[in-house]
């Protein structure tokens, strides 16, 4: 029997903090991580266990917090 796919709701709000961009990654209403610029690369930080990752650009920034939190959540 095949399996149904689920449909995520996936949300990207941009805010200002501190005079600085920042992403902020939903799904649904909980927010699982933000990119932010850190000099001439980017940091992909999740809220669940405050993990960073540096990567080259905002979309990178974005697929690494929607893998790690896939990869994560239980």
């Amino acid at each position: 029997m095949a399996k149904k796919d689920k449909k995520i709701e996936v949300n990207v709000k941009d805010i200002e903090r501190r005079h600085q961009p920042v992403q902020q990654v939903f799904i649904g209403k909980r927010l699982i991580g933000e990119v932010l610029e850190d000099g001439n690369r980017f940091k992909a930080l999740l809220t669940a266990d405050e993990s960073e990752f540096y990567v080259r650009s905002q979309e990178e920034g974005l697929e690494v917090v929607l893998q790690q939190y896939h990869l994560h959540q239980g």
